[in-house]
């Protein structure tokens, strides 16, 4: 009875089933746990069915990631034109992917380390469609080519560097076992991050009381040796991630329209 039942469910699989429920887990556990046989169990199916959909975990990986890219298809706060200007529309993207990746922080540094189709494709914005997409919308607003592509390489540089330190931050706050760089096999994860703190750390972290605590929870930090630090620790230890995150694509911005004159 098992065996049949195990039987039926596999005729209802396909490659966007079984890549949804690897993004589940991934968001549930981290990148390593998402091996192919924890994939087929919360489909109560046999690992190898999974193969009849997906040659490799590689080939599932990149289609993990081109779900949370297009996650921007289905996002009504972006646009694929510059109806209300050019920095309406980029700040819309821009807002866009990094809802993305906030909705996704232990699975988005498979969006940034996952090969692309071509070099020249600059995470995180790395559908080609979008790539089209907004190179030729910079184009319709009177960028050249130069000011487009100059557009193009700094909007994804400040993404990529803010994203992976916002979503790192958050992932730390949330640790999943499979968020180390070898999961739960003896085998690397493709795309996973090392761990950065021991489970001694953690809870250091879990227990802070004070801004204090929380920039020094094992109390490693001498304040003789670094007393600014100490002195600033109520600030550093604020999330300020919105407004420096507007802040940031507010000066990438100006910087563009600089490069405009």
């Amino acid at each position: 009875m098992a065996a049949r039942q195990v039987s039926n469910r596999s005729k209802g699989l396909n490659p966007d089933l079984i890549t949804r429920t690897a993004l589940e887990l991934i968001d549930a556990e981290g990148v390593g746990a998402a091996t192919m046989r924890a994939i087929a169990g919360r489909l109560g199916v046999e690992a190898m069915s999974l193969y009849k959909h997906v040659s490799t975990r590689d080939e599932l990986l990149d289609l993990v990631v081109e779900l949370i890219v297009a996650e921007l298809d289905q996002d009504p706060q972006v646009r694929r034109d510059a109806s209300d200007g050019w920095r309406d529309y980029l700040t819309r993207l821009a807002r866009g992917v990094r809802r993305y990746a906030l909705a996704h922080p232990h699975a988005f540094p498979l969006v940034t380390t996952r090969p692309a189709e071509a070099p020249w494709i600059n995470p995180p914005l790395r559908s080609l469609a979008w790539i089209e997409s907004m190179l030729a919308t910079l184009q319709g607003a009177g960028f050249s080519d130069e000011q487009v592509l100059f557009t193009y390489r700094s909007f994804n540089s400040f993404l990529l560097g803010y994203l992976l330190m916002e979503s790192g931050a958050r992932t730390l706050r949330d640790p999943q076992d499979g968020d180390g760089s070898m999961g739960t096999s003896d085998e690397p994860v493709p795309g996973g991050l090392s761990p950065t703190r021991t489970d001694a750390e953690q809870d250091a972290v879990a227990e802070a009381t004070s801004p204090q605590v929380q920039i020094d929870p094992q109390g490693d930090i001498e304040v003789t040796e670094f007393p600014t630090i100490h002195r600033l620790a109520e600030r550093l230890a604020e999330d300020r991630f919105d407004e420096e995150f507007e802040r940031g694509l507010e000066r990438l911005l100006d910087s563009v329209a600089a490069h405009l004159d």
